[in-house]
């Protein structure tokens, strides 16, 4: 009866610890889901901050040159 008894108490330790190693393996794949996200998320702003400065970048001198055209157009008008 006591081998038997201890059997069951080392089975419900073994148990218990399996059950707590996998509620912790759950806590560090969601963690890690986590800041896979963060990562993409700052990413992806990244992203849209390049994108937009290119357009800024690419629009300037457009903009510019279409003033100093006016600008001719105006004063060769007169």
């Amino acid at each position: 009866m006591a081998r038997n008894l201890r059997e069951v108490i080392a089975a419900v330790a073994a148990e218990r610890r399996a059950k707590v190693a996998a509620a912790y393996r759950q806590k560090l794949i969601a963690l890690k889901k986590k800041r896979q996200l963060e990562e993409a998320k700052r990413v992806l702003e990244l992203d849209s901050n390049l994108i937009a400065i290119a357009v800024i970048i690419t629009a300037l001198p457009i903009i510019a040159a279409l003033g100093w055209m006016l600008t001719a157009l105006a004063l060769g008008r007169r």
